[in-house]
């Protein structure tokens, strides 16, 4: 008969370990009411600093109390597992809530739950962490073993990149610019609309977009709601094309991607701000016969629909972008220049900084003469890329050695 040992009785085990996560999580909850967190202390030279000195302490707490039951503790297996645990819940919290800046002031906001990476629960629980992991560490690292590499590269990379990753916060800089065709930008702006002077300015010589064909949809005429009775709810525009949608036979008769009214028709025109337009003939349920045509417009074009009873229009819809890039110049204070394209997920570095294609004029559509940027700096990056190669290599050896105890 085994006998249940008490709580709070040495050697601690998972249900010490727990509580202690749980309690980490409660006082950060407890400090995010009554004094919320001010990043702009956490930046360079102030996080290298701070860094080096919780370093330097975690050595030394090591050398001094290696040999305790609290160091024992604070490197076994029970507390690192509650630690991640606490971690994985408050990762799924930012999966769940919006990570966005507010000015409302409810439980979340009064929580830091939708800025979680700054709040005080993750920070409190990114630094047991780090405490319990460089335990470990070193107690594997000094004296060293061969046979350990694999264990200590992959849990000193996984400290690089907790320790890199949380110090860097403070000085990743995400910024965006507005950039017009022929004009050259030297500013950006923050998410609260502040403005700075950046090192290096960008002229946006053409702006290009190509986007697929409009759509067909039948609305309804109250509302303005997308009729969905049956799938498909939308077919793409072609030339020719003859399809049912939502028990109406539809044939386009005629099709322009640019085009422009004149008297009771439209023409393929190639003007600032033309319009996609349709000439379509419709055949309802009951067969009667209706035929117009229909444009979606532009900024400066009004839009066209089709009634097709007292309930439902058909209509066309704004054309979505395929592919949008910015063909643009760099300029550096060292008097350099670059000539680059900018493409959405294509970043282009300069200066210690990643340019990225954001968005555009959505309004203004494929004639937008505004290209948004956004500009990114984040020093502290190739650090967390080595923790995180330490780890895969780490991870790769313990995995094969595990191979080959098994086959022996």
């Amino acid at each position: 008969m085994s006998i249940k040992k008490p709580i709070w009785q040495q050697p601690w085990g998972y249900a010490e370990s727990f509580i202690i996560s749980f309690g980490v999580l409660c006082i950060g909850s407890g400090l995010e009411l009554v004094l919320p967190v001010n990043q702009s202390t956490l930046i360079y030279p102030f996080n290298l600093i701070l860094g080096l000195s919780f370093f330097i302490l975690l050595v030394l707490a090591h050398v001094l109390f290696r040999k305790t039951k609290i160091h024992a503790f604070l490197s076994g297996i029970p507390l690192t597992i509650s630690l991640v645990s606490a971690l994985s819940f408050m990762v799924i919290l930012m999966g769940i809530l919006p990570q966005i800046p507010s000015q409302q002031n409810g439980l979340i906001q009064q929580l830091g739950l939708n800025r979680m990476t700054s709040s005080y629960p993750f920070l409190l629980i990114n630094l047991f962490l780090l405490i319990v992991l460089g335990f470990v560490s070193l107690r594997k690292t000094v004296p060293f073993k061969l046979k350990n590499w694999g264990f200590v590269c992959s849990h000193w990379g996984l400290w690089i990149v907790i320790f890199a990753g949380g110090l860097g916060s403070g000085d990743l800089r995400r910024l965006r610019m507005d950039v017009y065709e022929n004009k050259t930008e030297w500013r950006a702006y923050d998410d609260q609309d502040r403005y700075c002077e950046m090192p290096l300015a960008i002229k946006l010589k053409d702006f290009l977009i190509d986007e697929f064909h409009p759509k067909l949809a039948i609305v309804e005429n109250k509302t303005g709601d997308l009729y969905e009775a049956q799938k498909p709810s939308m077919i793409m525009i072609e030339k020719d094309l003859i399809c049912r949608l939502q028990g109406w036979k539809v044939k386009v008769e005629e099709f322009y991607m640019t085009s422009g009214r004149a008297g009771d028709r439209y023409y393929q025109l190639s003007d600032f701000g033309a319009a996609p337009a349709a000439k379509v003939r419709v055949v309802s349920p009951q067969a009667d016969t209706l035929q117009g045509w229909i444009s979606c417009g532009s900024f400066n074009r009004p839009h066209e629909s089709l009634k097709l009873n007292e309930q439902f229009s058909l209509v066309m819809t704004v054309p979505e972008p395929k592919r949008f890039s910015s063909e643009v110049t760099f300029f550096t204070p060292d008097g350099k220049k670059q000539d680059a394209t900018l493409e959405v997920n294509k970043s282009v570095t300069v200066n210690g900084w990643k340019i990225y294609q954001l968005s555009y004029d959505e309004k203004k559509g494929r004639y937008s003469d505004k290209s948004i940027l956004e500009v990114v700096r984040d020093p502290w990056q190739p650090y967390v890329y080595i923790g995180i190669f330490m780890m895969m290599i780490g991870a790769v050896y313990m995995f094969w050695k595990g191979r080959e105890s098994v086959s022996e």
